[in-house]
This record gives C-alpha cells, sequence and structure tokens, in this order.
C-alpha cells in the first residue's frame, strides 16, 4: 500500500483509507459486527494504516468497533480520524457545534475508541457562518494544546465551506466529497489544498455505491435503515445516466467500475487519502486494487477531461 502525506501534519496516511461509516450498522442498512472487524483486519492485512469514522455512525458503535480494533494492534499501526457536531446523546439527533459541547464530545470518542489522543479531530459538516466565526475551532485547539488530539479537520459538503475553513490556519485537514460524478472540489479547493499544505480526505469516492456498478435502475428500493432512500428518483437518473456515459472509458476489462473509480481520484496529487466504505473482506480487497495496479492515470485520465469538458450532463446534474 503507497502513502501519501497528510498535509503539513508529518503523518503518512495509506492512499487508500477505510470509510467506517457503513459498520456502525447506520447509514447503509444492517451489518454483523463480527464481519465488519474481519473487513478491518483485511484493510491492516493489505497495509491500510488510516480509518475515518466519526461519533454519530450508529451514535457511537462504529467507534466502538473500531476500538475493539485497535486493541489487537500497536498504536503505531494506525491513524484515526473522527468528527463531532452532531449531537445524539441529549434526545434526538441535532447539529451542536458549541465551545462546551465539543470536549464532552471528544472524551466520549476517545473512551469508544480506547485511545489517549485522537489523531485527527474532525468537526463533522459546519455551515458556512460556523466556520467563519471560529469558535469551534478554538475549541479544538484546546483540545490540541491538551493533548486530547493532534491535528485539527472539518468535513465540508461545498465549495465556500472549504476554502473558507482553509483561511483558519488552525486547520490541518479537510474531508471533501469528490468523484467521477460530482466534479464540485476538483479546482479551486484542490489547488488551494496543495497551496497551503492541507491535507485532503476525499469521502464518498464511490458516489455512496452508485459507481460499485450494482445499480442500474432509479427504481431501486434500498433498505430502511439506508440513508439512500432519501434520494429522489431525479437524482438517480441523472447520475445513472452518468455512469452510463463513463462505462466506455473506463471499460477496458482490467479493473472494475468501481476500481477505476477509486484510480481516478488518486491520480490528482491534492488528495492524501481516499475513504471508501467497507462492510466486509471482500469489499475491501476490491477497493485495494485501485492502489495495487494503478495504470488509469496514463491510460483514460485524458478520456475523462474530455469526457467532463465537453458534456452538459456532468456540469449540471442533481446533486
Amino acid at each position: 500500500m503507497k502513502t501519501r502525506p497528510l498535509g503539513r501534519t508529518g503523518l503518512f496516511v495509506s492512499e487508500i483509507g477505510f470509510g467506517s461509516w457503513a459498520i456502525g450498522g447506520s447509514g447503509y442498512g444492517p451489518t454483523q459486527d463480527e464481519e465488519s472487524l474481519d473487513a478491518l483486519q483485511a484493510a491492516r492485512e493489505h497495509g491500510v494504516n488510516f480509518f475515518d469514522t466519526a461519533d454519530t455512525y450508529g451514535n457511537g458503535h462504529s467507534e466502538e468497533l473500531l476500538g475493539r480494533f485497535f486493541k489487537t494492534i500497536s498504536r503505531g499501526e494506525f491513524v484515526v480520524a473522527t468528527k463531532a457536531g452532531w449531537d445524539f446523546y441529549h434526545g434526538g439527533s441535532r447539529k451542536n457545534f458549541d465551545p462546551a459541547y465539543l470536549p464532552f464530545a471528544c472524551e466520549q470518542s476517545l473512551k469508544r475508541l480506547n485511545l489517549d489522543s485522537i489523531d485527527l479531530y474532525q468537526l463533522h459538516n459546519p455551515n458556512l457562518d460556523l466556520i467563519l466565526q471560529g469558535d469551534a475551532v478554538g475549541a479544538l485547539a484546546k483540545l490540541k494544546a491538551q493533548g486530547k488530539i493532534r491535528f485539527i479537520g472539518i468535513s465540508v459538503h461545498k465549495e465556500e465551506e472549504a476554502l473558507a475553513a482553509m483561511q483558519d490556519s488552525r486547520v490541518d485537514a479537510l474531508q471533501v466529497m469528490f468523484n467521477l460524478l460530482d466534479q464540485r472540489m476538483a479546482g479551486k479547493v484542490f489547488a488551494e489544498a496543495a497551496a497551503r499544505k492541507i491535507g485532503m480526505l476525499v469521502r464518498e469516492p464511490l458516489a455512496c455505491g452508485l459507481l460499485s456498478g450494482k445499480y442500474t435502475s432509479a427504481d431501486h428500493e434500498f433498505h430502511k435503515e439506508d440513508h439512500r432512500r432519501r434520494w429522489t428518483r431525479a437524482k438517480k437518473e441523472i447520475d445513472l445516466k452518468k455512469i452510463e456515459r463513463l462505462r466506455p472509458v473506463l471499460s477496458t476489462g482490467r479493473l472494475t467500475l468501481a476500481q477505476a473509480a477509486l484510480e481516478f481520484i488518486l491520480d490528482h496529487s491534492a488528495v492524501s487519502t481516499v475513504i471508501p466504505g467497507a462492510k466486509t473482506r471482500d469489499q475491501v480487497e476490491q477497493n485495494l486494487k485501485a492502489s495495487q495496479e494503478p495504470c488509469l492515470r496514463i491510460q483514460q485520465a485524458a478520456q475523462l477531461r474530455d469526457l467532463f469538458r465537453r458534456e452538459p450532463l456532468f456540469q449540471e446534474g442533481l446533486l
């Protein structure tokens, strides 16, 4: 497994990491804990050292599973990132970036992870006003000074949020959505991150599974506990049309659609690590082939750039 620098932190992380939303048992339907632990072990066996989670994934269950897994390996073998900002402790679930709440959330995550310090602690999708205000980042800076966390990150949805976050010199890394179907972060954000040596984590690299190639109809019904049930039919139709336009470029027989989608992201030098989710050993091993056989960058990247430039479908879309 190849590694890349996580911005200016001094940490080197596997270029393909492990996204841990699904193993929390929420967001992508039911899971089996033993199967999830086996998936984590498979990642370790193949050289993955970066694991991303959040306290809200399964209301702490994802962190608990990682904590069980971390007990079996040495501290120097992994880099862990988690997030806070969704308060599920006080009835229901609501956004909470209050500087008085974040230290409490951090302590709970440390307990579940069985750690003394979190490598990268991220605000979980704050809005632009909160980012500009800076108080939440200030709370994380205090946690850093106390040794509770090592580095500060922010997970964002929009380009303007990412650009604003990078104006704060205390922010070491960003987590953004970027994939073959959604190119919004490829321009200003990646360039600014490279210039400022900000670590760049790419989530949803397979467009929440659409780029796995398993879903071919807008009529597909997701499990009742799957967040993708919220997608509109119009969104699914647009994304599936995009995939059909991509297939002729990516269908070389060497890699699956999902592996090619991961290779495409790794072609961007600003990216520190890409974090596809996985629930099973097989999913992990299939994802990692994108790092083991990196040829798309040479053979097909130019064709993809041309397709994105000339096809209105890829500029518009329903996100």
